[in-house]
């Protein structure tokens, strides 16, 4: 008998087991696949490990720019995929099976699914059965990539996220099915590492999710690395021979089939929990084909049960599967019981700018408050001293407030690490700190971060200073 079962080993289930072992809690960690989870084997990891290789080869072909001028600047970037290989098996050697044991996590390796409220089947790859029974037990299997069924897709040699990076070269071409962040990413990562590149997009707008102004710098930035996008663009078929696909695409705004080939074809709509084989319905489990439902402690409707990460549905976020870890943690751990933090949560899309965002888009904000109520506070990084020392000039900070409070509502970031700026908002955000308060903050020159308080510098003259010039006589 264990205290705790453990059912998936990505993020949010190597946080909790391995917090469960360091407080001595006999703990079973089961994992089907390979440890470490989608992040650090098909995720995160692999793919911030070929972007960083894709803005060396980007650097070369810019040196010109800074006053740097280079013979050649041909290269070959088929390594890049053995230096993203290399990567994952140092950061997986530390989430291994061995690693945890000396954790003191014991580890299955095995398909689990439950034979009651306490008790699990796991069947390793060689057909080994065994029966585990714990008094709690954890749901961490994660998600996994969305396949349509097109015509032809079966069978074919299509990539996704789980695919692509077993790559040995660069593809010729490839096309991507699709317009959210992880296709956006590897499109403009593999264009800068030599492949041409086209992404198929079934609505008007690639990044639905992104501020407008966001989207339209991203969208500039890959034409200028020669990637097309067909919006508005339907797949209807696949044919896959003599190593090529070829796609039949259907305009709906101009109501015409065309035919599109390419060596590579990358499938990125989008994921849904990995539930399918847990036999939930054994212990007596509430849930959906969009996730388990789970009370704001991390309990399912079996209070013996919780679910943490990608299992309970969208939004599928490495940190907000953490963050649920952490959560379920000090519950199993403390007397006392810890709610898991209301959205919205901030997003990163690892493009060149950076989008970082936190809370409503403009548009959202607008919708739910009217503009009157609303202040929207624009900075352009054209002026911002280090973004123009650094050539970045087509960044900013947006951030959306409440008009007289400066209560944030949302914020969007695109520069350089935008991501490390957005932090900043965020703690503002949760602590309910006015965003003109920022203006007082000190932020060292020249750093990009300086734009969170020239940003907020606005309010005096925008709100204050404005509302003062209607009252006062001329």
């Amino acid at each position: 008998m264990y205290d705790v079962i453990v059912i998936g080993a990505g993020a949010s289930g190597l946080v909790v087991s391995i917090g469960l072992a360091a407080a001595k809690k006999k703990v079973l960690l089961i994992e089907k696949g390979l440890f470490g989870g989608d992040c650090t084997n098909y995720g995160c990891i692999p793919s911030k490990a070929l972007i960083a290789s894709s803005k060396i080869a980007s650097a070369l072909r810019s040196a010109k720019k800074f006053g740097i001028t280079l013979n050649d600047t041909t290269f070959t970037a088929d390594g890049a995929f053995a230096r993203v290989e290399q990567i994952v098996s140092s950061v997986r050697s530390h989430e291994d099976e061995k690693a945890l044991q000396e954790k003191g996590v014991h580890t299955f390796k095995g398909e689990a699914s439950f034979l009651d409220k306490n008790t699990i089947k796991a069947i390793s790859s060689s057909g080994n059965e065994q029966h585990f029974s714990a008094k709690k037990i954890i749901i961490a299997t994660g998600s996994h990539p969305i396949t349509p069924d097109i015509p032809g897709l079966k069978g074919a040699p299509y990539l996704n996220n789980e695919t692509i990076f077993s790559l040995k070269k660069i593809p010729p071409s490839i096309h991507f099915l699709g317009g959210g962040p992880i296709s956006i990413e590897l499109a403009l990562a593999l264009s800068k590492l030599g492949s041409k590149v086209t992404i198929i997009q079934s609505s008007e707008q690639i990044l639905n999710r992104e501020d407008s102004c966001a989207k339209e710098i991203i969208e500039k930035a890959f034409k200028r690395h020669g990637i097309t996008i067909c919006k508005n663009t339907l797949l209807k078929s696949v044919s896959y021979q003599n190593n090529q696909f070829e796609l039949d695409l259907f305009d709906k705004e101009k109501n015409e089939l065309k035919k599109h080939c390419s060596s590579s074809l990358f499938i990125g709509i989008g994921r849904k929990p990995s539930l399918g084989k847990l036999n939930l319905t054994n212990a007596g489990i509430i849930y959906t084909d969009k996730g388990i439902k789970i009370d704001s402690f991390g309990r399912t409707n079996i209070k013996s049960i919780y679910a943490v990460g990608d299992s309970i549905g969208p939004p599928f976020f490495t940190h907000l599967a953490e963050t649920h870890a952490r959560v379920v943690l000090q519950n199993l751990l403390l007397p006392f019981k810890t709610k898991i933090p209301k959205g919205p949560y901030p997003r990163v899309t690892f493009t060149e700018p950076e989008i970082a965002s936190l809370g409503m888009n403009e548009k959202e904000s607008i919708e739910k408050y009217s503009l009157k109520k609303l202040k929207i506070y624009h900075f352009s990084f054209a002026g911002l001293d280090r973004a123009i020392t650094d050539s970045s000039e087509n960044g900013f900070v947006k951030v959306i407030t409440k008009k007289w409070s400066s209560k944030i509502i949302g914020a969007t970031i695109v520069a350089p690490r935008a991501g490390e700026m957005l932090q900043e908002l965020i703690l503002a955000k949760e602590n309910n700190i006015p965003f003109r308060k920022l203006k007082n903050q000190i932020h060292p020159y020249p750093t990009y971060s300086r734009a969170i308080r020239q940003t907020s510098d606005l309010y005096l003259k925008e709100v204050i200073l404005k509302t003062l010039a209607k009252w006062l006589p001329k």
